[in-house]
């Protein structure tokens, strides 16, 4: 929907309106990974939790078909992630 200019409106700014701020606590070592992920991929605290919700989101989607998350290297599981 054009803006009032007539304008298409800006992706960037239509999606940070439309975002929702979170405030969390963190057990300290919860927090150490966090920084620690976030310093190993270059991406942002607010990147590395969306990437994990994605994630999470993902291996929960596919738990509900009884399917299995997993870690694979050379077409053998070599460990299976356990959703709590």
């Amino acid at each position: 929907m054009p803006n009032a200019a007539g304008k298409p409106p800006d992706t960037a700014t239509t999606q940070k309106q439309q975002r929702k701020r979170l405030n969390l606590d963190l057990a300290p070592a919860a927090y150490e990974l966090l920084q620690q992920l976030s310093a190993d991929s270059g991406k942002n605290m607010a990147d590395v939790l969306r990437t994990g919700l994605a994630l999470y989101g993902i291996a929960e989607e596919e738990r509900k078909k009884g399917r299995r998350l997993g870690v694979v290297e050379n077409e053998k599981v070599i460990k299976e992630i356990v959703l709590p």
